[in-house]
Formats: C-alpha cells, structure tokens, sequence
C-alpha cells in the first residue's frame, strides 16, 4: 500500500519509496504486482534489447489501453510491429526535414499571440503550439480551433491514468465517482475530434497529411484502428514535446549564462526554418535540450512484464514480474552523471581548438542504458527524431524574440501520470528581446 500511496502523490515520491524498500535487490509486491526496479544500465539495456521477445507491455501500458486505445504506444506482438512499419515512413529523415517549417510555423503563430510584460499559462501556450505544429506536420490540419478543447480534454484524460492504475481501475473508470466521469468525458471527446480530424474537417492545402496517406494504404486496419492510431500520435506525439519544452523554458530561466549563450546562437541564425543537421546548426539548443530530457523525461517511467524466464546480469527474473524501469532515476544516477542534479548542457558539447563546438550525444560516455529518454529497443519511440527537431525549432524560434519568466520557478512534479507534468498551471511572464 505505501508504494500504491507514493505512486498517487508524485513520481518522486514513488521513486523514493521504490529505491528505500529495495525493490532492486528483491522484487516487491505493489497491490496484485510483483515488481522488481531494473535500476543497473547495462540490465535496463539487456531488459530492453536483448530480451525484448521474452517480455511484454507492463501494467501502465496495458491500463493505458483503456484511455487510448490500441495504438502503437498500447498494441504488441504481430500487430504492434505490423502498424510500425506501416508508420515508419512518416518519421524517416527526409519527411522530418519536411516537417521544419511546419514547427517553425507554429511557434511563429505561438509567439505572435503574445504581448510585452504578459501573463500565460506556459503548459497550456506549449501545448497549443505543439499540437498545431504536430497536426500541420503529420495530418495536413490546422488543429488551432480545436486546440483548447483538446488540451483540456487530456488534462482530464491523462489525470484518469492514476485511476487506471488503482488495483480495481477498469472498474473505477466505468463508475461513477466524479474523476471517472470527467475521464469517460474526456475521452468521448478526443474521440470526436479525432474522427473530425480523419474526415477532414479542418485539413488545410493540399490534404491529408502523410499519416492519413500511409494508414489508408493499409486496408486490413478496421476504422477503429486508424482511430487509435490517430489518437496515439496526436496525443503522444504533442504532448511529451510539450512537456521537454515546458521543463526546457523554466530551466533556462533559472540558468541566465545559458540563455545569454543560446541568445547569441540562435541571432545567428538566418530568418526562417532551419536547414539541414540541428545538431550542427544548434548544437546548445540540442544540448539544452538532451539536458532537459536528462533531469526531466517525460517518460518518467516504464514497465515490461517479464513472460519468459529471463537472466538479468547473472540473476534470474522469473515469468510474471513486473520490471520497471525508470528514466528519471537512471539519469540522475551518480554512477553515470557527475553533478547529476546540476543543470549543466556543456556535458553534451564536443569543441575542438579551431573547429565549431558541435552537440555529441555520445559524449557523456555513460553506458547505454543509462540514458533513455525515448525508451530502448525494438518499442523504442518512433517519434524521437521527429521529438527533436520540433523542440529545438520551436525553442529557437520563440527565444529568437522572447523571453519567458517563470514565476514560481523552480517547477515541481505534479501527481504521477503518463507524463512527467509540472504540478498545475505555470505561469510565466512574457518579455520582449530587445536587440
């Protein structure tokens, strides 16, 4: 009960109590769950790769099915690998250089709804902004009307995960306590707007957009698969974007010498989208953000369930453990990370006397394994190139004329989630650069 106690209140506090139990040393029993914390990088590496055929979903992807469907994010086995393939080429490397304007767009529109010494709520601006540039990008919509209602509406929806997670969650969510009803609510109407979505309802020129080209080439998928596909991707795709920028934004706010560096970095870029290799063009606004994505991942945590007996460096893992496996706490791992909760970007910085400092992100030199921001593997993100170059497009654009003044910096963790989300609204302070 304590770990199912922790887990409600914020994923540090559940990290804490996983940690102090010894939940790497034994496996604990969480509710019906046996769960052992893969905690070692090179086992979280094994776990991940090597035997990859021998687990399956863990208990939050199999639970999150009840919110979003059968998706990429929820499906395994044959069906799984079937729709990645079918959507692979959507995130191949020419598309996503396609994609730049469609960001830069995007954070253009974002920016200019502000107003000198003004008041946001950043969540809710990045949000917005994420949503029209991944909806512009992979449907060929603009997603700007519906935007509010669609942030909304997965607040509500996401909040329903730690009900999802309660040891009686499919029958919670059907019941009639007031977040259940909120959740059912909400999903009905991301549903309604993702079949508006389909149908076109707010495609631009010319229409569809790549994700709608490639699943209709798939006429085995039923009309509820393309849904949840859609689904899947609309709303994993913008939201942890949102989230990486979010924690971005309100750390360089507390780090004025890397903002007055990244400032200078991207005056010197030319107007418009940018061209070519990110990581050459901006090497610190990528390394700001593999920072980021280090000291707050979106996807704080995730679970295989182990379904053959496995051998985790010389121990043996019998079937049905849960093994959770935990981004937040291996990138903040001293063992990897020297001054691991310092906020430091100049780690992912190669520069050599007489050459341009370039962004490696090999260059930490810490094990594989112990930095994971978009999973590992053969479920690995599909959309982590696509992740990259909308925030670092979207960061450039709007610092190239603004700065953002959180106001209750330093920003905490909100209650556990899908997504690593700050606790409630932040408000920020939007202040013009002048030249």
């Amino acid at each position: 009960m304590a770990l199912i106690r922790a887990f409600r209140r914020s994923p540090m506090d559940f990290l804490d109590v996983l940690v102090t139990s010894g939940a790497s040393t034994i496996p604990l029993w969480m509710g019906p769950e046996r769960v052992l914390l893969v905690d070692e990088a090179t086992q979280v590496w094994e776990l991940l790769t090597t035997h990859a055929r021998r687990t399956g979903k863990g208990r939050g992807l199999v639970r999150a099915r009840l919110l979003l469907g059968e998706g990429l994010l929820t499906s395994e086995g044959d069906t799984h690998r079937r729709h990645r393939r079918a959507l692979q080429p959507a995130f191949h490397p020419q598309r996503i250089a396609d994609y730049l304007c469609h960001f830069h767009r995007a954070a253009g529109r974002a920016a200019a709804r502000w107003s000198d010494g003004g008041d946001v709520d950043l969540v809710a601006e990045v949000s917005a902004m994420t949503l029209d540039g991944a909806g512009s990008a992979l449907f060929g919509s603009d997603l700007r009307q519906p935007a509010p209602q669609i942030t909304r509406a997965l607040t509500n929806l996401l909040a329903g995960f730690r009900l999802a997670m309660a040891p009686a969650g499919p029958t919670l969510l059907r019941s009639q306590l007031p977040v259940a009803i909120r959740v059912r609510s909400a999903k009905a109407e991301l549903e309604n707007v993702v079949d508006d979505l389909i149908r076109g309802r707010w495609a631009g020129e010319p229409p569809p957009g790549p994700v709608q080209d490639l699943l209709a080439s798939q006429p085995e998928l039923t009309d509820k698969q393309v849904r949840d596909e859609v689904m899947t991707l609309l709303l994993a795709g913008h939201e942890t974007t949102a989230m990486a920028l979010t924690w971005t934004l309100a750390a360089i706010d507390q780090a004025p010498a890397v903002r007055t560096e990244l400032e200078a970095e991207w005056d010197a870029q030319p107007e418009g989208p940018p061209t070519g290799d990110l990581a050459g063009a901006l090497p610190l606004t990528m390394a700001v953000l593999a920072e980021t994505l280090r000291l707050w991942p979106p996807s704080w945590m995730f679970s295989r369930r182990v379904v053959e007996p496995v051998v985790l460096g010389g121990r043996p893992v019998q079937a049905g453990t849960m093994c959770l496996v935990s981004p937040a706490l291996l990138h903040r791992d001293p063992r990897w990370w020297p001054e691991p909760e310092q906020f430091r970007p100049d780690r992912w910085l190669r520069r050599v006397p007489g050459e341009r400092e370039r962004f490696d992100p090999k260059l930490p030199g810490q094990p594989r394994g112990a930095y994971i921001p978009f999973g590992a593997g053969p479920r690995m993100c599909i959309g982590e190139q696509f992740a990259w170059s909308e925030a670092a497009t979207m960061l450039a654009e709007l610092g190239r004329s603004w700065r953002l003044r959180v106001q209750d910096a330093p920003l905490t963790a909100g209650p556990s989630s899908m997504t690593l989300r700050p606790n409630g609204p932040v408000r920020a302070m939007t202040a013009l650069r002048v030249s």
